[in-house]
């Protein structure tokens, strides 16, 4: 590596965390703690010593160039590729990218396994995502809701399963966050559904409060940060056990056929939230700076 300063580039500009996603959001977040660590920014991967690549976020042609100039390549990856037929462009891209990376990182063990036949890593690692507690503070009282949030409506969000639910308790009250009214399953006809459609991520924290399980049925997501912010809040989930959610959840909730089961010992998974300082977002850099072998100040 060229003898310079160490400076950090991150691929995609962390955008206001009140309207991000969670690549976005990572990226404010990182940059946030690097600025704490005194660990400068660049704007240009050609000038940093390190950079921290998110998915398919940058022109291969530079990418190959900084690499030459001696700069540390991390690949960030949270992603499904669903066959080797059936490859987008974007992971195709990915495939590229990653073959400049000096390590990568994959945001849950799903997303290791499912990549890991398509890619060829001098390096890897598995680190889960992470959400600021100050943000996303824990709550020590359950609410009374039963809460579901999901911006995106596609096949995988598993809405057909929310909706049966929903019929299926009719006695308890159901707090719906997000684009919900852009599916065409009417979810919002239900007497026991409360919809308010799409918050700011500075505004999720307030709803959580109303919460007293995340009711979160998306299958084979990789990594959802929803998952992340609802747990540190103290809100236990009951998840699609086909995805990377049940890696982030752990202790803290149960898969959708044991329902029932959660229902009856919320109280116990709520306390469970409360250890969960793992998902704290400056223990998920402080990873993140191992791999990328950078000291702070």
């Amino acid at each position: 590596m060229l003898n310079r300063r160490p400076s950090v580039y991150i691929s995609i500009r962390g955008a206001d965390h009140s309207t991000a996603g969670g690549s976005n959001t990572f990226a404010w977040n990182m940059s946030r703690y690097l600025i704490k660590k005194n660990i400068p920014l660049a704007s240009s991967i050609l000038n940093a010593s390190h950079a921290i690549v998110i998915a398919d976020k940058v022109n291969l042609t530079v990418l190959k160039i900084a690499k030459t100039m001696g700069c540390f390549i991390l690949h960030r990856l949270d992603e499904d590729f669903v066959s080797p037929d059936a490859l987008t462009l974007k992971h195709q891209k990915i495939i590229k990218i990653n073959a400049y990376a000096d390590t990568t990182i994959f945001q849950s063990n799903f997303v290791k396994d499912n990549l890991l036949q398509y890619l060829h890593p001098n390096n890897w690692s598995v680190i889960i995502n992470g959400a600021d507690p100050h943000i996303f503070k824990f709550h020590n009282q359950l609410g009374t809701y039963l809460g579901n949030i999901t911006n995106s409506v596609g096949e995988k969000k598993r809405l057909d399963l929310l909706n049966q639910t929903i019929i299926n308790y009719p006695d308890q009250s159901f707090l719906l966050i997000g684009n919900h009214h852009k599916t065409n399953i009417n979810l919002l006809k239900h007497p026991n559904v409360t919809a308010v459609g799409h918050v700011p991520k500075t505004e999720l924290p307030q709803y959580h409060q109303r919460m007293k399980c995340l009711y979160f049925p998306s299958q084979r997501d990789p990594c959802p940060n929803t998952v992340v912010e609802a747990v540190i809040s103290g809100v236990p989930v009951c998840y699609h056990p086909d995805g990377g959610t049940k890696e982030i959840v752990q202790d803290c909730g149960l898969p959708l056929e044991r329902f029932d089961e959660l229902l009856a010992n919320l109280p116990l998974f709520h306390e469970r939230c409360k250890n969960r300082q793992d998902l704290y977002f400056e223990s998920v850099a402080s990873n993140y700076m191992d791999q990328l072998n950078l000291r702070c100040d």
